[in-house]
């Protein structure tokens, strides 16, 4: 046999070996990574998801959670795998909105480098303080802020993160002149216990991370950073109400490494959406203040760029100050 007949025969193996592995797939568990830590509202949330996922997969989702730089170091742990589908991101909204304006450039193109399963959910930041602050509103904080430049204290989740960058545009779009702190490990967990602790005064953090502070009297919500008021707390006023198109919205996606065969992101995408459209997976998500966003993978990029487009230049223009 020749060896353009062999080289035949292979093409027509490799080619018939995609569509094969992608017919069987998945045969084995399926590692997500999270690059927050553990406990965080994230966290929680992808843990809701996995479960109808793993159910309409038949095979289990492993959460792992990979905080630090960013995202940047969860980010990298999935590009180091293989693009077969077993070893997906459940990105925070920063790896993509975040990381990519700063003064020093990931050592990845995000928009490249990654092949979007979809859009988990979309949340609104709230604004969380101590009960013994004495304020009720965002305008009352804000007065306090500027009655003593700096001495408010806002920890968020690590630096670089939404919530980070959320805490300094309060200073430059809404004339409130707090200190943000980022705890790199531990995130909002840690910085809800300062504040408890009397340490620091303030976090910025999508609903499900604050909501048992809340209900616990730790911790008082007073403002979300949405456009227009949400449940599960209607009658929280909008940070816009005050400073008009002063809000931030994160958001969660599923991301498999750039490569990926597009028949196994079509099964991720089907079975996240399964997972969505779940009545118990909806109602929960909406009690945490989230919003649950099933979206193919061409329009989970579509949002992800338009999300680009709004906060690129709102960190880049941060930097520079």
């Amino acid at each position: 046999m020749n060896r353009r007949v062999i080289l035949a025969i292979s093409l027509a193996t490799l080619a018939l070996a995609s569509p094969a592995s992608a017919q069987n797939y998945p045969s084995k568990p399926i590692r997500v990574i999270l690059p927050v830590p553990p406990g965080s509202a994230l966290d929680v949330t992808m843990r809701l998801v996995a479960e109808p996922m793993s159910q309409n997969l038949g095979q289990a989702l492993v959460i792992e959670t990979r905080p630090g730089g960013g995202g940047i170091i969860g980010a990298q742990a999935v590009l180091q795998a293989p693009p077969d589908g077993y070893t997906i991101m459940g990105g925070a909204s920063s790896v993509f909105t975040i990381l990519p304006a700063q003064k020093e450039k990931p050592p990845i193109n995000v928009n490249t480098a990654f092949t979007q399963i979809g859009i988990v959910l979309k949340a609104a930041m709230y604004l969380g303080v101590s009960p013994k602050l004495g304020v009720n509103t965002f305008a009352e904080f804000s007065a306090k802020a500027r009655a003593a430049p700096g001495q408010l204290i806002v920890g968020t989740n690590g630096a670089g993160t939404l919530p980070h960058y959320t805490g300094l545009i309060l200073g430059t779009k809404a004339n409130t002149p707090v200190t943000v702190l980022p705890y790199n490990t531990g995130g909002t967990v840690e910085a809800v216990k300062d504040i408890m602790g009397g340490r620091i005064h303030a976090t910025l953090e999508g609903y499900g991370g604050l909501r048992g502070f809340v209900e616990s009297g730790d911790l008082k919500v007073i403002s979300i950073m949405s456009a227009e008021r949400e449940p599960p707390l209607m009658d929280l006023p909008t940070m816009a109400e005050t400073i008009p198109g002063l809000t931030s919205v994160g958001f969660l996606t599923l991301s498999a490494p750039a490569g990926t065969p597009a028949p196994i992101v079509e099964k991720l995408n089907a079975a996240l959406n399964f997972a969505l459209n779940q009545p118990n997976v909806k109602q929960r998500l909406v009690d945490l203040g989230m919003a649950p966003a099933p979206m193919t993978p061409a329009q989970a990029m579509a949002f992800i760029e338009s999300e680009q487009k709004v906060w690129w230049p709102i960190v880049e223009a941060t930097n520079a100050n």
